[in-house]
């Protein structure tokens, strides 16, 4: 499985998608990303995931911060990017299906 949200915060060029897909698929995390990290997601993983992606801090930092063990920020981090990718992947199936749709549409226009 593709690490969507690595992807997102990475903010690096997909090449297979073009640039107007890529700013749309963009947008799309955007929306649901805090979605899914509130209404899917503990507090300890949006903290830890935040702190990772946000404040970009190392799991050690983290640890320190948060004042747990850095095993439990790997596993608390490890957890909630299974969780979000998870859903982000079905966010970017229907975001796909959605485009490929709206292509054949805009191309059976132009007859």
């Amino acid at each position: 499985m593709t690490d969507l949200i690595e992807n997102y915060y990475s903010k690096s060029e997909d090449s297979n998608y073009d640039t107007d897909s890529q700013v749309i698929s963009r947008k799309a995390i955007s929306t649901v990303l805090p979605l899914i990290m509130k209404n899917d997601l503990t507090e300890r993983q949006q903290s830890c995931l935040k702190l990772k992606y946000v404040k970009n801090l190392n799991q050690s930092q983290i640890a320190d911060m948060l004042k747990l063990s850095q095993p439990t920020v790997c596993r608390h981090i490890s957890i909630a990017k299974e969780i979000v990718n998870n859903r982000l992947s079905y966010c970017i199936v229907a975001l796909n299906k959605a485009n490929r749709l709206w292509i054949e549409a805009e191309n059976s226009d132009s007859f």
